[in-house]
């Protein structure tokens, strides 16, 4: 039984000692932060040396090439953007991102395609659309158009897109764009 009681008397003299060292460091840094914050000695700055008496000399002649002073300054600033990108919108977008030029279905907006016609294959309807650049695409369900805009339906009169809004953003809003096919008089 003896070996285990100086065990922990040795063990309690540790805990002390340990405690007895942390409030010292505490303490020392107490004391540290209240020299840093005492106030400085208060002394009045030098006072600068005292003029010479003003002389009376004639006035100066104007100079030949006066400077016109500056015109007030307006109080109200107004912000031009010309010449400067916008703020709201991101700087990186899959465009950009991807580099180089798009080719294809890839570059196709559906705002610039004109319907041409609608054919009914073995099981489905296909749509022939016509670029601003005179190029005809066949068209299918879950086609994708451009980098946000994908086929969702196609019947026997009309196309409806899904268009992102803001293709760039996860949660962007989905609209649908139809496209009507035109019948002849």
């Amino acid at each position: 039984m003896e070996p285990r009681r100086a065990n922990d008397s040795r063990q309690r003299d540790g805990g002390k000692t340990c405690t007895i060292l942390i409030l010292t460091l505490w303490l020392i840094l107490v004391l540290c932060a209240c020299q840093k914050e005492a106030a400085p000695p208060t002394s009045s700055p030098p006072s600068p040396p005292p003029r010479p008496a003003a002389t009376l000399s004639p006035p100066a002649s104007p100079a030949p090439f006066a400077e016109k002073p500056p015109p007030p300054a307006s109080s109200a600033y107004t912000y031009n953007p010309a010449g400067r990108p916008d703020p709201f919108q991101p700087l990186i977008t899959p465009e950009t991102e991807a580099g180089g030029e798009k080719k294809g279905r890839e570059a196709l907006v559906v705002s610039n395609l004109k319907l041409t016609g609608i054919i009914w294959d073995k099981k489905e309807y296909v749509a022939l659309v016509e670029a601003p650049d005179g190029l005809g695409y066949v068209l299918k369900v879950n086609d994708r158009i451009g980098t946000s805009s994908r086929v969702a339906r196609i019947s026997s009169d009309s196309v409806v897109f899904e268009v992102k809004e803001k293709p760039y953003l996860p949660d962007s809003r989905i609209r649908e764009v139809v496209l009507k096919l035109k019948k002849e008089e």
